[in-house]
């Protein structure tokens, strides 16, 4: 959880909400269900995590033992990564990497925005504010919608605003006009 960006979004929603008015711009938007972080391009298995420490724990005994030192220092370091690699074998995957793929999402686009333009930022929404947008549609932005950025959407009467900070484009994000 990122509090400066809240604390940011606070102050720019006071800001809004009690100064002159804002700079305001028509948008496009879209609303999905994805996920609200970026996915990790490439997360290490248990097989991958288990060959590594056995290579590393390999060439380490063998080391060991080219340089002549004590077969029993070598048979130490060989205990020690075997018994870091059984950990590594049957440990559980880390739940900080698992996040739901069930979140409500808005995506905002470029104000000359042609049908597969790809989103400018997409930032997570309540549930209540996904079924209110509808699919896609325009609104008025107050602020700049930019990752990491602070802004609000309004439609008719009612503000939506960013639950989590705003990340880039994913390449799984849909496209503006897909079905």
């Amino acid at each position: 959880m990122d509090l400066r960006w809240h604390e940011e979004q606070r102050a720019f929603q006071a800001r809004v909400l009690i100064d002159d008015p804002p700079d305001l711009d028509l948008r496009p938007y879209r609303t999905f269900v994805g996920t609200a972080a970026p996915r990790p391009d490439h997360t290490t298995s248990r097989v991958e995590r288990l060959t590594l420490m056995l290579v590393a724990g390999g060439i380490l005994v063998l080391v060991l033992l080219a340089f002549g030192v004590a077969r029993e220092l070598a048979a130490l370091a060989a205990s020690f990564t075997g018994g870091v690699a059984l950990m590594v074998a049957i440990s559980p995957p880390n739940p900080a990497t698992a996040r739901p793929d069930w979140t409500p999402l808005l995506a905002i686009y470029s104000p000359g925005v042609e049908p597969g333009a790809r989103p400018e930022c997409v930032t997570q929404i309540s549930v209540e504010e996904f079924d209110r947008l509808g699919i896609e549609g325009f609104g008025i932005i107050v602020g700049n919608p930019r990752p990491g950025a602070t802004f609000g959407l309004f439609i008719d009467d009612h503000l939506v605003w960013p639950r989590t900070p705003p990340r880039g484009p994913d390449p799984n994000d849909p496209e503006f006009g897909a079905a």
